[in-house]
C-alpha cells in the first residue's frame, strides 16, 4: 500500500497548495460520495485517505462561504466546485446559482493562492430551462459575464445524453458540446460514467478533446443505467482511460487538472457503523491507490471494462 503523499501534510497551512506544480493530475474526491455528512467530517474521511483535496458539490444554498466551508477547507482544501445542478430556484435562478459558486470559488482561491475550478452543468435544453437555455445559447466570454476571479477557472460538464435530439445538442451532442466550450471561453469536465450511460466510447471521445480543453474529470464506473459505481464494479474502461491521460494525454497533449472520485454514498461503507468510518477510509485509501496507479500507467486488472449489459430505457439526468 503506498503512502497517502496528495494529502495535506499535518500542520500545514489551510488551502496549502503544495501540488501546485504537479506534472501529473491531482487525485481528489467529490463531497457528494458522502453528502449526507456534515462538510468538516467529509474533509477529515478525504485527507485520511489520502486524497489531494475536494470536490465541493454546492448541493444546498447552506455551502456557502462560512465556517463549515473554512473548516473543511482546512482540513483537505477545496480545489473544484461543483455549481448546482438542481432546484435552481433555491439560489435565485440558474445564473445566480452559477455566480454563487464562482463567487465560493473565487473566495476560495484568494485564501489558498492555489486554482479552484468550477464544473458548470449546461441547461438541459427543457421547457423549463427555456430562459436559462435561450440565455446560455446566446452568451459569450462566460467567465466575464459570470466576473470570475482571479485563479477561478470554468467548465462545462457532459451530461447523460438519449441521442435523439432531445437534449440542448443535437446531431453529436459531445462534439457541439466541445464547440461551446471553445466558444464561450470555457473548459470541458469529463464525466466517465456520463459517456457511459451515453452510449458512448470513453477512449474515443478522450482523443477527440483539443489540446488544453480537458479540466477535471469526473470518475466512477456505470453498468447500463446505472452510474456512480467504484471502479470495477461496473462495465467501463476506466483502468485503460486513466492510463492514457496520465501517461500520453489527449490530442497529444499531458493532462494536468484534476481527477475526482464521485461515487454514490450507498457504495461505501455504512459510516454510523461500528467501524464504519474507518472502513471507509479503507475502500476510498484503495480507491484513490488504484487511481494513483492507473494514471502511472499500471491499473488495476479488474479496472479493464466488460461488456455492457442490455438496455432498457433511455438515460435520465445524472446526480452530478
Amino acid at each position: 500500500m503506498d503512502a497517502p503523499a496528495q494529502a495535506p501534510a499535518p500542520g500545514a497551512a489551510p488551502g496549502a497548495c503544495a501540488a501546485q506544480d504537479r506534472p501529473t493530475p491531482m487525485v481528489v474526491m467529490s463531497t457528494g460520495c458522502l453528502f449526507h455528512l456534515p462538510l468538516p467530517q467529509i474533509a477529515a474521511i478525504a485527507r485520511a485517505a489520502g486524497f489531494a483535496g475536494l470536490d465541493l458539490v454546492m448541493g444546498s444554498p447552506k455551502i456557502a462561504p462560512g465556517a463549515e466551508v473554512e473548516a473543511a477547507h482546512a482540513l483537505c482544501p477545496v480545489r473544484v466546485v461543483h455549481a448546482p445542478f438542481r432546484n435552481w430556484s433555491a439560489w435565485g435562478g440558474h445564473l445566480n446559482a452559477w455566480r454563487a459558486a464562482v463567487d465560493l470559488a473565487g473566495g476560495l482561491a484568494g485564501e489558498n493562492g492555489c486554482g479552484v475550478h468550477v464544473t458548470l452543468h449546461p441547461p438541459a435544453g427543457t421547457l423549463r430551462d427555456a430562459i436559462q437555455t435561450r440565455w446560455f445559447s446566446r452568451a459569450v466570454d462566460l467567465p466575464r459575464l459570470l466576473g470570475v476571479a482571479p485563479g477561478v477557472s470554468l467548465s462545462l460538464e457532459n451530461l447523460p445524453w438519449a441521442g435523439n435530439g432531445a437534449s440542448l445538442f443535437s446531431k453529436d451532442d459531445f462534439a457541439e458540446l466541445v464547440a461551446e466550450c471553445l466558444n464561450k471561453g470555457l473548459g470541458l469536465t469529463l464525466d466517465v460514467c456520463h459517456l457511459g450511460v451515453s452510449g458512448r466510447d470513453l477512449l474515443v471521445d478522450l482523443g477527440k478533446v483539443p489540446n488544453g480543453l480537458l479540466r477535471h474529470v469526473h470518475f466512477s464506473d456505470a453498468q447500463g443505467y446505472t452510474e456512480h459505481l467504484p471502479p470495477g464494479q461496473g462495465a467501463l474502461p476506466l483502468g485503460p482511460f486513466l492510463a492514457r491521460l496520465g501517461q500520453t494525454g489527449y490530442g497529444g497533449s499531458s493532462f494536468q487538472g484534476t481527477v475526482s472520485l464521485e461515487l454514490d454514498p450507498s457504495q461505501l461503507p455504512d459510516v454510523q457503523a461500528q467501524e464504519g468510518e474507518a472502513d471507509v477510509v479503507r475502500v476510498l485509501s484503495t480507491l484513490r491507490q488504484g487511481m494513483v496507479a492507473a494514471l502511472a500507467g499500471d491499473p488495476p486488472p479488474e479496472w479493464g471494462g466488460r461488456q455492457q449489459g442490455a438496455r432498457t430505457r433511455e438515460p435520465q439526468a445524472a446526480s452530478g
